[in-house]
């Protein structure tokens, strides 16, 4: 039996020691922007790689969006190369530059880019896999981004795709009312439930695309449920996992796990008071329409102070790509629908203006 891959959360991260070659390239020219190869010092002082993007057609400090990818051994582009190729935060840089908005986006510290940095011992990988050294990374690169000559530090916004949407949750919700908190937030295809509720949802889901259901489906139900509630109480699994879950409880991500499993996202992002922008795509299969967008949208409604904008984009995957029938598209590859890309550029427009 064959179960689809869960890409929501770090789960899947197989962390394997790869030889891979930076490509370092100090700045690129295009019509429209002009991308450098920046580092800068993460969670714990590990050298992060990046692309800063600038608009070829601004003068002067410009606005900037700092862009996180999604869950796993994810790069720069949103890429998990070669069997997961995506660009979505490539596509959206290179959109932003078009309007005017700079960008930042980095390989996370998971990337296979950055084998030579792992610890050489497995058993350090929870800590250095940690969910406290993600949120310092992101933190990092904001504070990079708005130190840059060429960017308005007060008109800088944090933007994250899934995974990376709850990190910049936990951003914001630390810098809530401090001189460096970002101008706004941008969520695209964001977890509105704890990931283990979620990851429950696509696990069932995927056994019941794979016509495993009664008996068959029993050794997942009972042990899926005993196993998250294991790794939010202690960060360790049950033995003797069914066919096809080893993968979700990787030994190296069982810290991250512990937090991301419980983390809920209804309950951290009320406590930001700043202009926020969500969008979630219609034919998702990892994050629900209908059952994470609603509670997002009932976390923002209840806030004080901060406006908001959210929009399912029809016929959007995980991905944000074009799909007719979700169960047999990847929505992986193609171009960013047009109308998210709209979005994001005009309620940049509209917010930092204000």
């Amino acid at each position: 039996m064959k179960i689809r891959t869960v890409t929501i959360i770090l789960a899947a991260l197989s962390i394997v020691a790869v030889s891979a070659t930076f490509r370092t390239q100090a700045q690129v020219a295009n019509n429209n922007f002009t991308a450098r190869e920046v580092t800068f010092a993460g969670a714990g002082g590990l050298p992060l790689h990046g692309t800063l993007i600038l608009p070829a057609a601004v003068k002067g400090k410009v606005p900037a969006v700092l862009l996180l990818p999604g869950s796993g051994p994810s790069d720069r582009n949103g890429n998990q190369p070669p069997q997961l190729v995506t660009n979505l935060l490539k596509q959206i840089a290179e959109r932003l530059a078009a309007d005017g908005y700079a960008s930042l986006r980095f390989d996370k510290r998971a990337a296979h880019v950055n084998a030579a940095s792992f610890p050489k011992d497995v058993s350090a990988f929870d800590d250095f896999f940690s969910w406290d050294n993600f949120v310092g990374d992101a933190r990092a690169g904001l504070d990079f981004l708005k130190a840059q000559a060429e960017i308005n530090p007060r008109q800088t916004v944090l933007a994250g795709h899934s995974e990376g949407a709850i990190i910049a949750m936990q951003v914001v919700h630390d810098l809530e009312g401090k001189p460096n908190a970002p101008a706004a937030l941008i969520l695209l295809s964001s977890p509105g439930r704890p990931l283990g509720v979620i990851t429950m949802d696509q696990v069932y889901a995927s056994l019941k695309r794979s016509n495993v259901t009664g008996e068959a489906a029993k050794p997942y139900e009972d042990y899926l449920p005993r196993a998250i509630d294991q790794v939010i109480r202690q960060a360790t699994v049950p033995p003797n996992p069914p066919k096809g879950l080893a993968p979700l409880f990787s030994p190296g991500a069982l810290k991250l796990l512990q937090v991301e499993f419980a983390f809920d996202p209804a309950k951290v992002l009320p406590s930001y008071s700043g202009p926020v922008l969500v969008i979630q795509g219609e034919k998702d299969i990892q994050i629900s329409p209908v059952k994470d967008f609603p509670l997002l949208q009932a976390a923002l409604k209840q806030r004080k102070h901060g406006t908001y904008k959210a929009l399912v984009v029809l016929s959007a995957s995980h991905n944000l790509k074009h799909v007719e029938n979700e169960n047999a598209e990847a929505g992986f590859v193609g171009p960013v629908v047009p109308q998210v890309l709209d979005t994001i550029s005009d309620w940049l427009k509209q917010t930092l203006k204000r």
